[in-house]
C-alpha cells in the first residue's frame, strides 16, 4: 500500500486506478492529528490506518491518494484527533444496505462507513426539459409508494418499484416526481445511552430507540443515494442513474426533496446541489428548511438551468431574475387559502382569486391542496383534529393550523351522505388545484383518497399509517379518472396555465379580455370580501386556442345562479362537469345546455365550461 499527495480536486472520494482512489476532505481548525482509516468492507476489520502530514494539505484541506488496495472491499473512516467520522462528501454509503435491520446494525453498534464508488462513470440518458407551464408534480417517498401499492418484497422500498409504475404515472398526466429524501440518511431513530455492566462499569452505548426516521429528514450523507432504496452500497450510484435515465426516458422529469440540516454549511449544500446535477443528471431540488443559501443557489452558474423549489424567495432576488425560469416558490398559502374558503372557516374570495392567478414572468409558484407535513387530502376532509398520538410525543407534534372538516364524523364512517360530500369537497380542491395558474402539485395518493388515519405528521411510521396505501372502491377508482381528466382538461387548454401574469383587459383587442371575473351579473369590476361565489372566463384566443373556459365557484351552501358572459358570434356554452354531479358514469365530454345567459351551480361545488363552436350540423340541439 502506498499514499501520496492528492490532486486536491473535488471533495470525496474518486477512483484514480484499478487499485488506487483519492480522498480530498476539509479539517476543522486546531486539528492536530488527521488519519485515514480503512477497514474491510465484509469484515468491517481494520486494515490500516493512513496519517496524514503537511505534505497532504493545503490550509484545512487535505488530499490523499492510497494505492494497492481493494476497491470492491474498501472503505474507509477520517479521523481528526480522537473523532471518527464518515465522509461528509462520500458516494456510497456502508452498512446500511438493508433498510432499518436493527439486529445486523446492532451488530456493528449502527456503525457506517465512507464507500467508494466510480462517480465520473460514462451513462446513457435523455435530456428532459419540461416548460414549467406544462408541469404537474407528484411527489412520492419511495418506501411508502411501493410498500402502499402491495409490490412483492424485491420491490418494495427499491426504486425498481417506481419504475414499474411510471405507465401509470404517465397516464395520470404526471410531467414531474419530487422524491422525498432519497439521499442516504439514518432511518434508525439511536441515542446514545449509559449501560452498566454485571459488574458495575459504566459506558456509553449508541441504542435504538424503536422508533423509525421514516421520511428521512435530518442530519445525512447528502451526496450517496440511498444504499437501500437502490440495490445496496455498492450498486446505489449505478442504480439512481438507472432510476433517473428510466424516468427521462418517459419523458418525466425528477425532482429531490433536500431536507439539509440546520449545521449544513453553505458550501456543503452548494456543492452538493451541483453534485447531483453533474453527475446525476437531476432536474430540480426542492430545498427544505430555513437554513438555505437562496441567494447563492439562485445566482450559481451551474444550476442556472435547474428548477429550485423552495418556501421563500427574498423579493430582492427575484427581481434579478432574467432568462429560463427556474425559481419557484413552493409553500402552503394556496392550500391554507382554499381550504379555509372550502371548508366555510371565513375564507376570503378576495384572496382565493388572487391565489388562483398567481403567476410572474421571470419566477413561478407551486401549488398544492396537501402535502406530507400535514393532512392528506382525504384526511382534510375526514378529521377536524390531528390524531398522533402513535408517533410518541403526546400528540404535540404536527401542526395545529389545518383548516380541515371532518363533515359530520371524525375519521371513517359507513355514513354515505358524509362520504359523498367528502369525495365532492375531494372534486373540487382538484378542480381548483387544476385550474390555477401556478405549478400543481399532489401527493401520492390523493388521486385515491389515502389516508395517514388522522395523523398528520406521520415522520415515524413505517407502517400502514405512514405509507400510500391505494385501496379500490368505486368512488376511489372514480376520483382517479377525475383527476386524470382533470390533468387532460389543464393539458389541453394552455389558457388556464399561462407564463406571465394575466392583466385582466383586452390589450390584443380579441373580443374578451385574456381573463376576467363575473357573479351573478356578467362583467364585475371588483371582489367583495363577503362573496362566497365568482365566476372566472379565461379567453382562449390569447393563447391561440378556439375554446373558452369559464369556471363558476360556489362555496355557499345553497345553489346559486352565476351568470354567462356572452361569447363571440357562432360560440356556445357547454357544461363539462360539475363537481357535485359527477360519478362514475360521468366525463369530461362538452354536454350542450339550453339557457346560454345563466346557470345554476349546487351549492360548494364547481362547474366547468368551454365556449365553442358546435358543428353546424349540432347548432340546433346546442
Amino acid at each position: 500500500m502506498r499514499i501520496s499527495r492528492g490532486n486536491f480536486g473535488e471533495f470525496g472520494p474518486r477512483i484514480s486506478g484499478s487499485e488506487s482512489f483519492t480522498v480530498t476532505f476539509e479539517a476543522k481548525p486546531g486539528t492536530s492529528k488527521v488519519a485515514i482509516i480503512l477497514y474491510e468492507i465484509d469484515s468491517k476489520k481494520r486494515v490500516e490506518v493512513c496519517p496524514l502530514s503537511d505534505d497532504h494539505r493545503v490550509g484545512l484541506v487535505y488530499s490523499v491518494e492510497i494505492s494497492g488496495v481493494n476497491l470492491d472491499n474498501t472503505c474507509y473512516l477520517i479521523q481528526e484527533d480522537d473523532r471518527k467520522y464518515v465522509d461528509p462528501y462520500a458516494c456510497a454509503v456502508i452498512g446500511r444496505d438493508k433498510w432499518a435491520d436493527v439486529s445486523a446494525r446492532e451488530k456493528t453498534a449502527f456503525k457506517v462507513y465512507s464507500g467508494i464508488s466510480n462517480i465520473n462513470k460514462d451513462w446513457k440518458d435523455a435530456k428532459v426539459d419540461i416548460a414549467p407551464s406544462d408541469m404537474f408534480i407528484y411527489k412520492l417517498h419511495v418506501r411508502g409508494f411501493t410498500a402502499g401499492l402491495g409490490m412483492s418484497s424485491s420491490k418494495v422500498g427499491s426504486y425498481k418499484g417506481v419504475t414499474s409504475k411510471l405507465s401509470y404515472l404517465k397516464k395520470l398526466g404526471v410531467t414531474t416526481i419530487e422524491f422525498m429524501p432519497i439521499y442516504d440518511f439514518e432511518e434508525l431513530i439511536l441515542e446514545e445511552k449509559m449501560l452498566i455492566s454485571p459488574k458495575g462499569l459504566r459506558s456509553m452505548a449508541t441504542v435504538h430507540t424503536g422508533k423509525t426516521n421514516y421520511w428521512g429528514f435530518g442530519q445525512a450523507n447528502y451526496f450517496a443515494p440511498k444504499a437501500s432504496y437502490f440495490g445496496g452500497a455498492s450498486a446505489a450510484c449505478d442504480g439512481l442513474r438507472n432510476m433517473v435515465s428510466t424516468i427521462h426516458a418517459k419523458g418525466m422529469e425528477v425532482v429531490m426533496e433536500m431536507a439539509f440540516a440546520y449545521e449544513t454549511s453553505d458550501d456543503v449544500i452548494i456543492n452538493c446541489l451541483k453534485h447531483y446535477v453533474k453527475y446525476f443528471h437531476i432536474d430540480g431540488f426542492h430545498i427544505v428548511g430555513c437554513n438555505a443559501p437562496i441567494a447563492r443557489i439562485a445566482a450559481e452558474p451551474y444550476l442556472a438551468d435547474t428548477k429550485i423549489f423552495y418556501e421563500f424567495i427574498p423579493e430582492e432576488i427575484l427581481c434579478k431574475e432574467a432568462g429560463k425560469k427556474h425559481l419557484f416558490i413552493y409553500n402552503d398559502s394556496f392550500m391554507n387559502v382554499t381550504r379555509q374558503i372550502e371548508n366555510h372557516m371565513n375564507g376570503s374570495m378576495v384572496q382565493f382569486a388572487n391565489h388562483m392567478r398567481r403567476q410572474n414572468q421571470a419566477y413561478g409558484f407551486v401549488n398544492y391542496m396537501a402535502n406530507v407535513n400535514g393532512f392528506s387530502l382525504w384526511d382534510s376532509y375526514s378529521y377536524g383534529e390531528k390524531h398522533n398520538a402513535d408517533n410518541g410525543e403526546d400528540n404535540r407534534d404536527g401542526t395545529n393550523n389545518n383548516y380541515s372538516f371532518n363533515y359530520g364524523v371524525e375519521g371513517k364512517t359507513n355514513n354515505k351522505t358524509i362520504n359523498n360530500n367528502r369525495f365532492k369537497e375531494m372534486r373540487n380542491a382538484f378542480t381548483a388545484l387544476f385550474i390555477s395558474q401556478a405549478i400543481p402539485l399532489m401527493v401520492a395518493g390523493d388521486e385515491v383518497a389515502a389516508t395517514h388515519m388522522g395523523n398528520n405528521n406521520p415522520y415515524c411510521q413505517d407502517n400502514k399509517v405512514g405509507y400510500t396505501v391505494f385501496t379500490k372502491t368505486k368512488s376511489k377508482s372514480t376520483l382517479q379518472r377525475f383527476v386524470m381528466e382533470l390533468a387532460e382538461f389543464r393539458k389541453n387548454h394552455k389558457c388556464l396555465r399561462v407564463e406571465s401574469p394575466f392583466l385582466m383587459n383586452d390589450y390584443k383587442h380579441l373580443g374578451l379580455p385574456d381573463m376576467s371575473f363575473h357573479g351573478s351579473e356578467p362583467w364585475m369590476m371588483t371582489i367583495g370580501e363577503e362573496q362566497k361565489s365568482l365566476g372566472v372566463l379565461y379567453n382562449g384566443a390569447y393563447t391561440h386556442e378556439k375554446e373558452d373556459v369559464f369556471v363558476c365557484y360556489n362555496f355557499h351552501y345553497d345553489s346559486v345562479d352565476m351568470a354567462l358572459p356572452l361569447l363571440s358570434p357562432g360560440k356556445r356554452w357547454r357544461l363539462c362537469f360539475n363537481t357535485a354531479e359527477y360519478d362514475d358514469k360521468s366525463d369530461f365530454t362538452p354536454k350542450p345546455i339550453h339557457d346560454q345567459q345563466s346557470i345554476k351551480v349546487p351549492g360548494s361545488s364547481i362547474s366547468v365550461l368551454v365556449g365553442i363552436k358546435p358543428e353546424k350540423s349540432n347548432r340546433s340541439n346546442t
